[in-house]
């Protein structure tokens, strides 16, 4: 009987060691017990290629010089594509409203960078990087006019951006009894219309409506600024969760060494930049 409970005390305690000895082991190989990483792989429409598609028509985030796309959204990207060794090509101007299922169906481009204001509903149908941009809506009139207030339009034709937070904030809140709402491809578009008297009002974004006014259009002015606390973020499709990681991770790495914050100053000195989380 002794010599069974010994053999049997013997062979717990070997049985335990052994238990003790790979767990030790299985440890190691997860870097001192923390969760695997489960990488998804980076996928691009062309090998080697970070394509992007854009409306182009949104300084100072993104226009047309010549040929080549400039502003602030190129440049990070060229960054990103830089930090992840991938060549960056734009692909001719897109229409705004048509960029996210582009983007979904991920088979045209991979990223979609027409300062996308993050919501739930593109949500369900796109993946966003981490927000690089905050804003606001603006209304934009003549500054011959003697409007004081973005609701002064209420019941008036004003216009917006197809596909944008601009034409959903005009349908949300100025729903009084003549309003009208005139959607166009391009913001150049709006404003020219603005400009031509064919709408009261413009709405879109702040920095952009600041950019034209200030540039293109100074016959015109910004009424109100409306604080609808926006952010901006990198389309990615769903299917495509390691190229997501890759930008975000890049992004993350460009604000650690000063890039990002650099050519966010570059064109927003006034402003401060984003923590991307860091």
């Amino acid at each position: 009987m002794f010599k069974k409970k010994k053999l049997l005390s013997i062979f717990v305690s070997v049985s335990l060691a052994l238990i003790l000895s790979m767990s030790l082991f299985l440890a190691g190989c997860n870097g001192g017990g923390s969760e695997p990483r489960t990488d998804a792989e980076m996928i691009n429409v062309t090998s080697g290629v970070l394509t992007i598609g854009s409306d182009c028509d949104y300084p100072p985030f993104v226009q047309m010089q010549g040929d080549k796309p400039v502003g602030f959204e190129p440049e990070i990207l060229q960054a990103i594509a830089d930090e992840l060794g991938l060549e960056l090509e734009y692909l001719p101007p897109q229409n705004f409203d048509t960029i996210l299922a582009s983007v979904a169906s991920g088979t045209k481009m991979d990223v979609g960078a027409s300062s996308f204001t993050i919501t739930d509903e593109r949500k369900q149908l796109v993946s966003f990087s981490l927000p690089y941009f905050d804003s606001n809506q603006a209304a934009v009139a003549l500054i011959s006019t003697s409007y004081t207030s973005a609701m002064d339009f209420d019941g008036l034709t004003v216009g917006a951006q197809s596909g944008t937070t601009g034409a959903d904030w005009v349908r949300e809140n100025l729903t009084g009894s003549g309003t009208t709402l005139k959607e166009f491809n391009q913001a150049s578009e709006l404003m020219a219309s603005l400009a031509a008297g064919d709408i009261q009002a413009a709405f879109f974004d702040e920095p952009a409506a600041a950019q034209y006014v200030a540039t293109s259009y100074t016959n015109c002015h910004i009424v109100e600024v409306i604080p609808t606390g926006e952010q901006y973020g990198f389309a990615v499709s769903k299917d495509n969760p390691g190229l997501l990681q890759a930008i975000n991770d890049a992004m993350i790495s460009l604000k650690k060494d000063g890039t990002f914050d650099r050519i966010f100053l570059k064109y927003f000195p006034d402003l401060k930049p984003p923590s991307l989380g860091t």
